[in-house]
């Protein structure tokens, strides 16, 4: 009995161990242009970063460019949620008319993208794709605020007027979430309803804040 239940201890362990995995991080790729390219030109290149969000889902940023001579761009985002070693996004979910499926799998420091759609029904340019091995950096760029608005700098930041903001998991401000902001902290809009805001913000390195506020606690909104 006590070796049966040491063994169900070391497995109850282990998978509270591989459970707490974090993916959070820069992974990329780039090769030297294909073909007889001029001196400095740029072969394909891909960047994925991934930040932590709650359990194995993650936010994802997605930037591709094939290089030399068209250097034709891909970008997207979203959310995926990682089940053992794989996920999956799908942005019909999102009411996308023309849905773009993209499937990831992780081993150690690598992870692996295989796409489903055209990409055209990404949103990519001519020939770009998804495709690829995506190798963690062993030089990681600094994930803050600051990066964060470079992806999103056609958002306008607003202001919090209010004392205090609480951050809901819902665009309809019902589940409130353990977290919020205060009088003067300065936030980008990524996404808003009527009457309410989706919002992300890095505070620090490792650190992701991001939910829905009511328009009630924003004083002024800006393209700054």
């Amino acid at each position: 009995m006590k070796k049966i239940f040491c063994v169900t201890l070391c497995l109850l362990i282990i998978l509270s161990v591989a459970g707490q995995a974090n993916y959070s991080g820069a992974y990329g790729y780039s090769f030297p242009p294909v073909g007889d390219a001029p001196a400095n030109e740029k072969g394909a290149s891909g960047m994925l970063v991934l930040l932590k969000m709650d359990g194995n889902k993650y936010r994802f940023w997605l930037d591709i460019t094939i290089g030399w001579p068209s250097y034709n761009i891909g970008e997207t985002d979203g959310t995926v949620t990682f089940i053992n070693d794989t996920a999956s996004f799908d942005n019909s979910f999102e009411d996308a008319t023309a849905p773009c499926i993209l499937k990831f799998k992780i081993k150690e420091d690598i992870i692996s993208i295989n796409s489903q759609s055209t990409s055209f029904n990404c949103g990519f340019g001519n020939s770009v794709n998804a495709d690829g091995e995506y190798t963690k950096l062993k030089t990681q760029p600094l994930l803050d605020n600051n990066w964060l608005k470079k992806e999103y700098n056609q958002s306008p930041t607003i202001t919090i007027a209010a004392d205090k903001a609480t951050v809901y998991e819902d665009e309809n401000c019902i589940h409130a979430k353990k977290q919020y902001f205060v009088k003067g902290d300065k936030l980008l809009s990524i996404a808003e309803t009527e009457k309410t805001v989706y919002v992300e913000y890095i505070p620090s390195p490792g650190k992701f804040v991001y939910g829905w506020i009511k328009k009630t606690m924003v004083k002024e909104t800006s393209t700054e």
